[in-house]
This record gives C-alpha cells, sequence and structure tokens, in this order.
C-alpha cells in the first residue's frame, strides 16, 4: 500500500505548509495553549448548594472537577461501578479546547515523543497524564490513495488516565462506587432526592446527570413530550488496541512506511467493497489503537448492552479478510492483535433542543436538575466529540455559575450555551460516519432519474476524489468546524489564529464563519392590534411621512424614517391571529417570552411581528454564511419580484429579516 500525495485541499495544507500549530513538539504545543480557568461562583446562595452528579464517567468526573474549581465546596459523585472497576475504553481523541480546561484546572500532561518504549520509560517517573499530538487528519482509501489531508486540533490520551487524572482533582471520597441512582423525586421544599438501587437515597439541591448515552433519567428530566430514542448506526466497531514493541519489526516497518505522518496523524481508511471504513492512530506511551466500523443490520451486543465479546469464528473472518481489505501494513496490525472486540455505535435520533426542564407556565418553576455529557447527546464517534462534549458541558456548566443568582437560572445560561451545539455535533458526526462507510443515500432527484421510484433508498458511492469528498462532506449543510465557539473558547481560536496562518489551507474542521455583507438597515417592524391607533402615534406624535404600502392581505401602514435615505422604512403590521397572545399591558414579544428559554416560534411569525430587516446583495451568499454559522432560516420569495426574504431568530428570540431588497422596489 503506497502513500501517494494528498489532493486538493490537501496538497495546500500539506505540501511545505508545516506549522507550529501542526508540527511542532508535544511539550511546546501544551505550552502555547491557553490554560481555560473556571470563573469563580459570586452569589451566595449557589456557594453551599449541595451538587449531585450522577455518573463517575468522563463527564460526571469533569462536571465535579469544574464545579469544585468554580467554588462549589459539597459536591458528590455517584457512580455504579464497584471500586477499582477497570473502565471500559482504549484510546481518547483531546482536542485543544479539552487540552486548556484540563490545562486550567491543573491537570498534569506530557507530551509523548513518538511511541517508542525509550519514549514511554522516560515517562515512567512521571505522574502525568501521556498525550500524543495529532495534529493532522488524512482521509484515503484502503488502495493507499490519500485524497485529503487537513489540520487537526487533537491530542490522543488514554482514556484510563484521563479518568484516573479527573479523579485526582477531586477531594478523597468525593466519588462513591457502587451505586447505582435510579430515580429522582422532587420534594416539597424544592429539593431533590435521588434514590439508590442499593438503598438510601441522597438529597441535593442540585442533581446532574451524567449517567451516559442510556440515561435512566433523561425522560424523567425533560419529560415525556421530549423524544429520547437511540438510533442503531447501521454498523459496528471492531475494536483493538497493540503494543508498537511487541509487534514485528518487519510489520512495523512496513506499517510506519505505509503511514509516514502516523505519530501525528488520525488516518480515516475507507474500504469500498465491501463497504466499511477504519481508523487508526498512535494513542501515545506506545500503543496503537484501530477501529473498523463494520455495516450491519442488525446490532451486534444482547438488548440494553453496547460492547460484546466476539465469537471465536467472527475474530477468524476479521483476521483472514485484514489484508485483502486493509492492505498489508493495516490488515498485519489487524492479524496480530491480541482480544479484538466488539462495540456497537449509536447515537441519539432526535437530538435534544434543551439540557433542563424548561420554563412552565407559571414562569417560576424550574428545576434544579439537568443533563451533561453522553446523557445529553449521544454521539458517534467519527469526530471523537463523546468525551471533549462532555468536558467543554462540564465547563460550561460551572462557568455559567459565576453570573447567576440561582440554580435555575445556572442550568438555563448553561443549557442555552451548549445544546445548539452539541446537536450540530451529533448531526455532523453522524453525517460523516455514513460518508466513510457508503451509507450516504442518493438524492431523491438522482435516484429516481437512475432507477424509477424505489422503496430501497439508493446509496451514493464512496468518495474517490479530494473534490468528491468535500461535496459529500457539504451535504451535511452544517458548519464543520470541530472546536466550540463563543465565550472562554474564543481563546483556544486564537491559538489558531496566531499559530496557522489563513495562507496555510486550514480544511474544513477549523473552518470559521465570516459575517454576513450586511449593506444596510431596510426597515424596522412593529405589530399591532391596532393598526390605525398606533399609525396615528408615528404620523401625528413623532412626525414621521407616511408612504404607499402594497396590499399584503393583512393591515400595516409605512412610514420614511428620517436620516437613512428613501430605503430605511418603518412597518406597522396587524398583529397575526394565530400568534400567541401577549400578556396583559405587553406590546411587544420576542420567542422566548412566548414559549421559554431556548424555544423557537415558528418562523412565520417574524413576518408578523417586531423584526429588524437588513439589506445583503447576495441572498445566496447569505444563506450559506447563515448555514456555516449553523443557524436556521426560513425563505419566503416575494410575488412579482425577485426578493427573498429570509427570517431568523437571535440568540435571544428576536426576529430577523435578510433580503436582498435592492432588487426590486416593495
Amino acid at each position: 500500500m503506497a502513500d501517494s500525495p494528498p489532493a486538493q485541499l490537501g496538497e495546500a495544507a500539506g505540501a511545505g505548509s508545516s506549522s507550529f500549530f501542526t508540527d511542532a513538539g508535544g511539550q511546546e504545543l501544551l505550552a502555547a495553549l491557553p490554560s481555560l480557568h473556571v470563573p469563580q461562583v459570586s452569589h451566595p446562595a449557589l456557594l453551599g448548594a449541595r451538587v449531585l452528579v450522577v455518573g463517575g464517567s468522563i463527564g460526571g468526573l469533569a462536571a465535579a472537577a469544574c464545579l469544585r474549581a468554580a467554588g462549589f465546596q459539597k459536591v458528590q459523585v455517584l457512580e455504579r461501578s464497584a471500586p477499582g472497576a477497570q473502565p471500559p475504553g482504549a484510546g481518547v481523541g483531546l482536542d485543544d479546547a479539552t487540552m486548556a480546561i484540563l490545562k486550567g484546572l491543573g491537570v498534569p500532561c506530557w507530551a509523548a515523543v513518538g511511541s517508542s518504549a525509550a519514549a514511554a520509560t522516560s515517562k515512567s517517573a512521571s505522574k502525568a497524564m501521556v498525550v500524543q499530538p495529532m495534529r493532522w487528519t488524512e482521509e484515503r482509501l484502503a488502495c493507499g490513495r490519500v485524497l485529503l489531508r487537513q489540520p487537526f486540533p487533537y491530542f490522543a490520551a488514554l482514556y484510563a488516565e484521563l479518568r484516573v487524572a479527573l479523579t485526582e482533582l477531586l477531594p478523597a471520597g468525593t466519588v462513591v462506587s457502587g451505586h447505582k441512582a435510579t430515580r429522582l423525586e422532587r420534594l416539597p421544599d424544592g429539593t431533590l432526592r435521588v434514590h439508590c438501587a442499593e438503598g438510601l437515597p441522597v438529597e441535593c439541591d442540585l442533581c446532574i446527570c451524567a449517567d451516559g448515552p442510556r440515561s435512566a433519567f433523561r425522560r424523567d428530566v425533560l419529560g415525556d413530550g421530549v423524544s429520547d430514542e437511540m438510533r442503531f448506526a447501521g454498523y459496528a466497531a471492531w475494536r483493538g488496541t497493540a503494543r508498537e514493541a511487541a509487534l514485528p519489526p518487519a510489520l512495523r516497518d512496513a506499517f510506519r512506511a505505509a503511514f509516514p505522518h502516523f505519530s501525528n496523524c488520525l488516518y480515516f481508511v475507507m474500504c469500498e467493497e465491501p463497504r466499511q471504513s477504519c481508523v487508526v492512530y498512535d494513542i501515545g506511551d506506545g500503543l496503537w489503537n484501530w477501529l473498523i466500523y463494520e455495516n450491519r443490520s442488525q446490532p451486534v451486543a444482547e438488548t440494553g448492552r453496547t460492547t460484546s465479546a466476539p465469537e471465536p469464528e467472527d475474530i477468524a473472518r476479521l483476521r483472514a479478510n485484514a489484508r485483502s481489505h486493509w492492505g498489508e501494513a493495516l490488515g498485519g496490525l489487524i492479524e496480530v492483535t491480541e482480544d479484538p472486540f466488539w462495540t456497537d455505535i449509536y447515537d441519539i435520533q432526535t437530538p435534544l433542543k434543551a439540557f433542563h426542564p424548561r420554563r412552565t407556565t407559571g414562569g417560576d418553576d424550574i428545576s434544579n436538575v439537568a443533563l451533561l455529557g453522553d446523557a445529553a447527546h449521544p454521539t458517534t464517534p467519527h469526530m471523537a466529540k463523546g468525551s471533549n462534549m462532555a468536558l467543554h458541558d462540564a465547563f460550561a456548566l460551572a462557568a455559567a455559575a459565576a453570573s447567576a443568582t440561582s440554580l435555575p437560572d445556572m442550568l438555563e445560561a448553561y443549557s442555552a450555551s451548549r445544546a445548539q451545539e452539541c446537536a450540530r455535533t451529533v448531526l455532523l458526526s453522524r453525517h460523516l460516519g455514513r460518508l466513510r462507510n457508503g451509507l450516504l443515500p442518493l438524492p431523491a432527484s438522482v435516484a429516481a432519474s437512475v432507477m424509477g421510484v424505489s422503496s430501497v433508498p439508493l446509496l451514493q458511492p464512496q468518495p474517490a476524489t479530494a473534490a468528491a469528498l468535500l461535496a459529500q462532506v457539504r451535504e451535511a449543510g452544517l458548519p464543520t468546524r470541530t472546536l466550540p465557539v463563543g465565550g472562554a473558547f474564543q481563546e483556544v481560536w486564537q491559538l489558531v489564529e496566531e499559530k496557522l496562518p489563513r495562507e496555510v489551507q486550514r480544511g474544513f474542521f477549523l473552518e470559521q464563519p465570516g459575517p454576513l455583507s450586511i449593506t444596510m438597515v431596510n426597515h424596522i417592524s412593529r405589530e399591532t392590534c391596532d393598526v390605525e391607533r398606533l399609525a396615528s402615534f408615528y404620523r401625528e406624535v413623532l412626525g414621521l411621512a407616511q408612504i404607499p404600502r402594497p396590499d399584503f392581505g393583512f393591515g400595516g401602514a409605512w412610514f420614511q424614517l428620517p436620516g437613512g435615505g428613501k430605503s430605511t422604512t418603518l412597518h406597522i403590521i396587524q398583529r397575526d391571529p394565530q400568534k400567541p397572545s401577549a400578556a396583559a399591558g405587553e406590546t411587544l414579544q420576542d420567542a422566548a417570552d412566548l414559549l421559554g428559554a431556548g424555544c423557537r416560534a415558528p418562523e412565520r411569525f417574524i413576518r408578523r411581528s417586531h423584526h429588524l430587516a437588513l439589506t445583503v446583495q447576495d441572498i445566496e451568499a447569505a444563506k450559506r454564511g447563515l448555514t456555516a454559522h449553523g443557524i436556521g432560516y426560513a425563505v419566503n420569495a416575494v410575488p412579482g419580484t425577485q426578493v427573498v426574504q429570509l427570517f431568523v431568530y437571535d440568540p435571544d428570540g428576536n426576529g430577523i429579516e435578510i433580503g436582498n431588497f435592492d432588487v426590486s422596489r416593495l
């Protein structure tokens, strides 16, 4: 299997474009990363809160560590596994945002130099967690053809070491093992009682449910109206780990020749026949990790489980086909790996819109419980985001306490900062998994033209060129960045800006969308139940000049605004009778007022309510820009004109209209 130069995007990224960001030594990279410190809690009502974290895996331990760092003193973690139980998982990818959080928490890390036995020995006297720089990804075919190489802001580590490092941040006795939480009970005073299978319940003021993808509390937290169904991805993963020093020298040399960037690169390999994919990377400390995603109609493990031991005949089949499917080098590694095992791949069918209960009709009853990590957003592993999102959640949860005056305020801010970002990541990871395993359906129009109407979805071929790969990635219609944005996470993006110059092609994992090109304010709208009364005020009290208005089938009036030229106007609009009623005395309402934080009213209400309308010259570019930012929009083409309107909500639920108003005057 011969390594060939990457095409198109990869050429720009890999040919003569090395940079500190991708190719510096591991210790230098760690030193350059910012330290994200959790801000301190300021309100005394929060400092004494009794916090119970359900689940002692990465998300739960990180939540406890971040809350302790913020100033919460009474934090306890319930873990269902027995004391000393071997944690699941082998290697884990940690993005730069996660590394910055760990650095801010004081987790000692040691960057491996290659993966030799000598490197592992030099670390033996240290208690630091070993991390292996993984600053590139490469998409290639099993035949050895390289499609794409691009920068990747990651390190690799051992799952068990990460778990130990987080545990050591906590006071002794914080983690109580062998306790399986089973039920939440809300007490009359607003506090919570968490019942355990082992006996005595635990009472708390705040409960963070981080009990994994099959959370026992997701439905209890969000209510029966929220779908939390798990989705089998359509494939299971063979997983294996091999120690480099134990490999036959000839195989080791052949592998490094076939994968020359191995100690600093995450390799994604696609096999066309049969359709499946593999990922292989260096964990560090002398360990190599691989996974093969094998398409299957049904999960391997029994219902309720994810991981299972394979049958001997399955292992024999895996090894017999290894070289024919994956080539001599990778196939040889798979052949000699001891004890491979199965993991079924799942995610959540419909990503959650919020991680804690929303406001009730009364507006003052907010539960003091929230979901975190895999309990909130079970995801496939194709962006290496499961543990990372849990760490990001934990940091955001604790940071939300800095400006909150109550636990409900804290949970609202946490959910608002994380839900949309996590939903995007779940869906993008799902899309990339389908792409690499050849499970992306053909567009319906294309499928119909090829085969006519069929009840069986026709699948696209796996991409064979960089252009085809990028086109299929874009079909997701989602921002493709791998790092979170906003708030303290922008410090991590500053490292990208400083150390990975824009003249170097960054690839789709490090895309930062730019702002839309707004040329002017077109109009401002005010809704009313009495058009004439409001029009009279603006005409007779404020002296605005009324101008002609087309007949839209509902009442309204237009006025010229001074100082904005002839193009900036005020629109008075008759209230949509189907819009939820305003509270007594209210004249303006946004979506958050109407439906609760995190909710969005149908976009059609924007047209008939108060909103700001902005002009762009290129409406298609505006659509692409909104998509790149992960912002959904509704589209309306104005009859008889070339004007296209886009309707969106800002983060507080205020309506915004964007249109190419200059192409035609209404």
